[in-house]
């Protein structure tokens, strides 16, 4: 149970009301409900029953629930900000092993050759040659 509802079920249980007064619930024409102490004129109205009071038994045990509640919620926010502790120390860590690992940067820079690449220079394709005369057998020499 939240905080924020507990006091005001806490202050109603606690605080003396007029539950010997009467509650009368009345339906309006354009059917509007209303709940009054008075019955209203010239409507038909409908008492509503009230629950009786709490016994001091019954108010002292919810304040003793109350008392549980805000005590588990403060051990759950305990539970939950050492938990948060935990994983932000993981990751503190984690972040330290990072930086750890990262390379090695050399500030002056490191000749490394590279392959060269140069383009083909285009050229004319050249005129066919003419064919060369045909060749004539020599004769032989004679021993």
């Amino acid at each position: 149970m939240n905080h924020a509802h507990a006091l005001p079920l806490l202050l109603a249980l606690l605080l003396p009301t007029a539950y010997a007064d009467s509650i009368y619930k009345s339906v309006d024409s354009e059917g509007n409900v209303t709940y009054s102490s008075t019955p209203p004129a010239g409507v038909k109205a409908q008492k509503v029953e009230l629950p009786p009071p709490p016994t001091e038994e019954e108010t002292r045990q919810a304040t003793e629930r109350i008392k549980q509640q805000a005590e588990m919620a403060s051990e759950m926010e305990r539970s939950r900000l050492e938990q948060e502790a935990r994983e932000q120390a993981r990751a503190d860590e984690e972040a330290r092993q990072r930086e750890a690992q990262k390379p090695i940067v050399i500030e002056k820079p490191v000749y490394v050759p590279q392959p060269v690449y140069y383009p083909p220079v285009p050229t004319r394709p050249r005129p066919p040659r003419p064919p060369l005369p045909p060749v004539k057998p020599r004769p032989l020499p004679n021993p």
